[in-house]
């Protein structure tokens, strides 16, 4: 089993407004965790061998970030990072839709 880190952030320029559907309702940074978490399920698919998922949110920061622990089901922590990056590949889409971008940034 790996844990590969994902972080996902806003897409808004430093210093700008976050757009409202990244901010979450009311600007709930744990109804925008909840969200991310729902959508990473959504788009998991068997083969990436994904047990367990848990997003969080950073408590301070002009912009909206959360920090995602996505656990896998693999033979090295290499195979694990290249099936969460498959995984996120899928969600861009609707990621960008709330105003967010999902990252690989640990090794």
């Amino acid at each position: 089993m790996s844990i590969v880190r994902v972080l996902i952030r806003s897409t808004a320029p430093p210093g700008a407004p976050a757009r409202p559907a990244a901010a979450g309702a009311g600007r709930d940074r744990r109804a925008l965790a909840e969200l991310v978490q729902d959508l990473l399920w959504a788009h998991a698919a068997p083969p990436d061998e994904v047990d367990h998922i848990r997003v969080r949110p950073f408590p301070t920061g002009p912009q909206p970030t959360t920090e995602a622990a996505v656990f896998v089901r693999a033979d090295s922590d290499a195979v694990a990072q290249e099936r969460v990056r498959g995984l996120l590949r899928r969600t861009v889409e609707p990621l960008g839709r709330l105003g967010l971008h999902a990252e690989v940034p640990f090794h």
